[in-house]
């Protein structure tokens, strides 16, 4: 074990050192605070090594400031597993659910409802243990979808914590997933999870959802009709559940917690509607789930800038942004609220060999909404043919989304192919992550949180260029008022994909794109691209 600073009790494996990457990445955030700026944006490829270079961070700035709190972001609980295994002295924190009350014989989420509707409190709670450790912690750590819950409705519980440096790892993702958590969605699936039984759902569907045209529309029936009616099943299952045996105070207690968060979400879709109801656009979907019929209406804040500033970054002194595929200082910063004047930008390239890092293009077809399906038809011998080719070694076929899944399911009958819902995503990947068999995965939603290092993955097909979908009305909103944010979007996506194959100096990886579109991608935006990726692609003759 080696101590990198005799001023700090934070210790670490050390197995090789410091590479010349991260030195100059140290020596960037150096200068960049001792220049009077905030905000740090550090693109930086797989491989560099981001949480060894924010440990070597730390300990510089508590010997130049001489107070350190830092939070640590991530954007998946499997981050925060590796973060753990190499530096097991940062306190980890994760949502109530990751955590089993003893007590109840259920996670802690259901637990804490259950104890709190039962007032008799839960002395030994190992979620309550992990947050008191991170909340003291010099060094913590904990995921997108965690800390936005607590930024916004939990406050109290940050501002106790009272850390002055945050990194975001993977920082890429926190706008969309913090976007994310500010939308709802009214849908029968939806309503199950809150406690409606089927009548009740048919008759929403029925009388109200399948009428609603206009988002003026849905806010006066979620406030006439919606919530009053979640707040009385919500009281019905808090009375209920004390005289319930345990599977259904289980039941219940899931019930009282989607209403809760339910409530949430309308109580903060009321008042940014009502801060700028410009900023907030409705969609309404036919529903796509075989279980149900009818619609889903999903509201969502066209930008989020305002409330991911003013909610998480204004609490620090300073914030560190951590991705390969940042790419762009502008777009970053008007996407994060960022004020430029004190942001400071500094990229560093792979140091992976282009020959480890294979790109091969086939401009097989366009897939664009009109040619999609006939484009797919001619892709197919091509994804049968690399399957051949890599029939003993475990890859990952992209498809951005679950329609293209679908086609592939019926189109080619391969058991090594790996499928999975919005459900059954982490089974799926740790089946193929422990399977002995060359499994390939088929999936809409891989392309960043995933490390597919050696022979997990030894090929990729990106089978769409993974433009945003343009149905969205958030979608059209923002291209309307940021352009450039939507090839911008593209280009971050393909490169979070090409990264997730190749993850070491030792790794290899071929990556194939089958998508004509790609060819416009490059033509007009081929300078959002690192030059290492660009030198990386052969285009193969069909």
């Amino acid at each position: 074990m080696i101590k990198i600073s005799d001023n700090l009790n934070i210790y670490f494996p050390l197995k090789m050192v410091p590479r010349s990457q991260q030195l100059a990445g140290l020596e960037f955030l150096k200068k960049s605070i001792l220049s009077n700026n905030k905000y740090f944006l550090l693109n930086l490829s797989t491989g560099v090594g981001k949480s060894f270079l924010t440990i070597m961070f730390a300990n510089w700035y508590k010997n130049f400031i001489n107070e350190l709190k830092l939070d640590i972001l991530t954007n998946s609980k499997v981050l925060q597993n590796q973060y753990i295994k190499d530096f097991p002295f940062i306190k980890n924190f994760k949502g109530k659910q990751n955590y089993f009350c003893q007590k109840h014989s259920v996670d802690c989420a259901s637990g804490k409802e259950i104890c709190k509707i039962l007032k008799t409190p839960c002395e030994t709670c190992p979620y309550d243990r992990a947050k008191t450790a991170w909340q003291s912690s010099q060094i913590g750590l904990t995921n997108f979808h965690l800390f936005g819950t607590l930024a916004v409705h939990q406050k109290q519980i940050l501002k106790n914590r009272g850390a002055n440096v945050l990194i975001v790892d993977e920082c890429h993702d926190l706008e969309s997933v913090f976007s994310d958590q500010l939308s709802s969605t009214l849908s029968a699936r939806s309503l199950k999870k809150c406690g409606f039984n089927l009548k009740e759902i048919d008759d929403y569907d029925t009388k109200y959802i399948s009428k609603i045209k206009t988002l003026e529309k849905y806010l006066e029936f979620l406030d006439r009709k919606l919530i009053p009616d979640l707040k009385r099943k919500y009281d019905f299952f808090e009375q209920t559940i004390i005289t319930s045996d345990l599977k259904k105070k289980k039941e219940y207690s899931l019930f009282i917690q989607k209403i809760e968060n339910k409530l949430f979400s309308y109580e903060h879709l009321f008042k940014s509607h009502k801060e700028d109801p410009n900023n907030i656009v409705l969609d309404i979907v036919k529903n796509k789930d075989k279980m149900y019929s009818g619609y889903q209406l999903v509201t969502n804040h066209v930008w989020v800038y305002e409330y991911i500033e003013k909610f998480i970054f204004s609490k620090y002194d300073h914030v560190i942004f951590m991705s390969a595929s940042i790419l762009n200082k502008d777009m970053f910063c008007y996407i994060n609220g960022l004020d430029k004047n004190i942001t400071t930008y500094f990229e560093i390239p792979t140091p992976f060999l282009k020959k480890n890092r294979k790109i091969f293009y086939l401009k097989v077809g366009k897939m664009s909404f009109k040619n999609k399906e006939e484009t797919f038809l001619k892709q197919v011998p091509w994804i049968k043919e690399i399957l051949k080719k890599y029939k003993n070694e475990k890859g990952i076929i992209h498809t951005t989304n679950y329609e293209i899944t679908e086609w592939i399911k019926e189109n080619i009958q391969d058991e090594r192919l790996l499928f999975h819902e919005t459900e059954d995503r982490h089974d799926i990947l740790e089946q193929h992550l422990h399977s002995t068999k060359p499994t390939v995965l088929v999936s809409p939603s891989m392309i960043s949180g995933i490390s597919l290092d050696d022979d997990l993955a030894r090929f990729q097909i990106l089978v769409k260029t993974p433009f945003p979908n343009i149905s969205s009305a958030k979608i059209k909103a923002r291209q309307k008022t940021n352009p450039n944010w939507y090839t911008w979007k593209a280009c971050t996506d393909i490169l979070q994909a090409y990264g997730r194959g190749v993850r070491s100096e030792t790794d290899f990886c071929d990556f194939y794109i089958l998508d004509s579109n790609f060819s416009d991608l490059l033509k007009y935006n081929s300078h959002m691209f690192p030059k290492y990726f660009l030198d990386a692609i052969k285009t193969l003759k069909i």
